[in-house]
């Protein structure tokens, strides 16, 4: 449609991209495992560069203390007491139209795993817990979708994409989920917002390589970065 092609004419402008990727990013079916401050963002990013379908799956509802970063709630979000997936939803299909917005209100555990991530081509890392990501890695490894991890705590943040069977996993990084309490969280540390939306951006951009057929173009390394000190190593 020529409103289509209006709307991501500056995108398809940028050479590497072009209108071939574009239209192979159209056709992207993209998990996103938690709907947070860094589910926020990538959903967004993806959702304006015209993704084909985005499922994401979030059991919490919106709180006051989301609204400091995650961008895509608001208080009247909070005061309706709606579940992030369903309020984000709602938002993301009124930015674009054209894309497909599935929401799952509900935990991600082993025994559904594998079933929302059926017929997807990535799955994000959009969570705060890493119960859930070694349950990703493992799905993954099963079924051979790629998949990106991220966190952010502070103003620390770290990002590593992976392809299964091709390249180092979580478990090759962390053997076991930590025990609890060993690790610090948002609630004990904090976290800046900037710190997410950076984490989130890199994150966006390997996912649109990757669904756009350019994953040769990403390195497959950990890396970490602390925006408070400026570091990237």
């Amino acid at each position: 449609m020529p409103a289509s092609s209006d709307r991501y004419s500056r995108q398809v402008l940028f050479a590497d991209l072009g209108e071939e990727g574009q239209a192979r990013l159209g056709k992207g079916r993209v998990l996103l495992c938690g709907w947070g401050a860094m589910g926020s963002v990538l959903a967004v990013t993806l959702v304006r560069a015209g993704v084909g379908e985005l499922r994401v799956v979030d059991r919490d509802f919106v709180e006051i203390s989301n609204l400091q970063r995650q961008v895509l709630f608001d208080e009247q979000d909070v005061a309706d007491h709606l579940p992030k997936a369903e309020a984000a939803a709602a938002k993301l299909r009124k930015i674009n139209s054209d894309v497909t917005i599935k929401p799952f209100v509900t935990d991600i555990d082993h025994t559904n795993i594998e079933r929302l991530a059926e017929g997807v081509d990535l799955i994000l890392d959009g969570t705060d817990n890493f119960e859930v990501r070694f349950l990703i890695n493992d799905a993954s490894l099963e079924t051979g979708i790629p998949w990106i991890y991220a966190g952010v705590i502070g103003s620390h943040g770290q990002t590593m994409t992976i392809f299964p069977h091709r390249t180092a996993c979580l478990r090759c990084l962390i053997p076991a989920v930590p025990e609890p309490g060993t690790t610090q969280t948002c609630d004990t540390a904090g976290v800046l917002g900037p710190a997410v939306n950076v984490v989130a951006s890199l994150e966006a951009i390997d996912a649109i390589k990757i669904l756009s057929g350019q994953s040769h173009l990403i390195s497959p390394t950990l890396l970490i970065m602390d925006v408070w000190d400026g570091t990237f190593r």
